[in-house]
């Protein structure tokens, strides 16, 4: 199988397994609440909440890990040092990327354990904690990621260049955004909430595209 076909269907799998796993909803009701309150929602939805962390934290993080891999080798055929380390940039981002996305997936299958639901408020809110630390780490390896892939396609020509500039507008968006887990702004709230979707777009539009791509690069790396 070649490497534009894994990185395609890794590519359609991850936007396949977060529209089933956002269509769920079975989203954490927050810190707010009371520690009663959380414990009893996790109990009352704790197989729909480990199907859906299975899906967008499991097997997103190995899709997007095979995603990286497959576009890193897309790009190791045009012979460039610049290129070269781009490339080990965007690797280096998507491992991290799927490495966070799987500790997210144990951290949320530990929330879920009736023992610690029953163990109490301090136990349940130092997991959500993590998670959403992680998950701000996440979002600053996917902004590094998307990044480095939009600087490729922009100096090869390896894609359309309109997915370079979509690209780097996603990467803007992912490090504003993650910056509502440490400022509270509406704002920053609807940049994070708005950079989902356009990730989704992007990866599915990446996806399509490299499956359109003739064998040999269509442009020389730019002078």
């Amino acid at each position: 199988m070649k490497s534009r076909n894994w990185l395609a269907a890794a590519g359609l799998l991850y936007v396949l397994v977060w529209v089933i796993g956002l269509l769920m909803g079975s989203d954490s009701p927050g810190l707010a609440v009371s520690s009663a309150d959380l414990a009893a929602h996790f109990l009352a939805h704790r197989s729909a909440h480990l199907i859906q962390s299975y899906l967008i934290d499991g097997v997103a993080g190995v899709a997007v890990l095979i995603f990286a891999g497959s576009l890193a080798s897309v790009f190791r055929k045009f012979d460039d040092s610049q290129n070269a380390t781009l490339t080990s940039v965007l690797l280096g981002a998507g491992v991290a990327t799927a490495s966070v996305s799987l500790v997210q997936a144990g951290l949320q299958e530990v929330l879920v354990n009736p023992d610690v639901l029953a163990a109490g408020d301090g136990s349940i809110r130092t997991i959500l904690v993590l998670i959403n630390t992680t998950d701000t780490f996440k979002l600053l390896a996917l902004a590094l990621f998307s990044g480095a892939a939009s600087a490729l396609i922009l100096r090869t020509h390896a894609l359309p260049r309109w997915l370079g500039w979509l690209g780097a507008a996603l990467s803007a968006a992912l490090i504003i955004g993650g910056l509502s887990f440490l400022l509270d702004s509406p704002a920053l709230l609807s940049v994070l909430f708005a950079s989902l979707p356009l990730l989704l777009v992007w990866v599915g539009a990446v996806s399509v595209a490299i499956l359109q791509r003739t064998e040999q690069p269509a442009y020389a790396v730019p002078a």
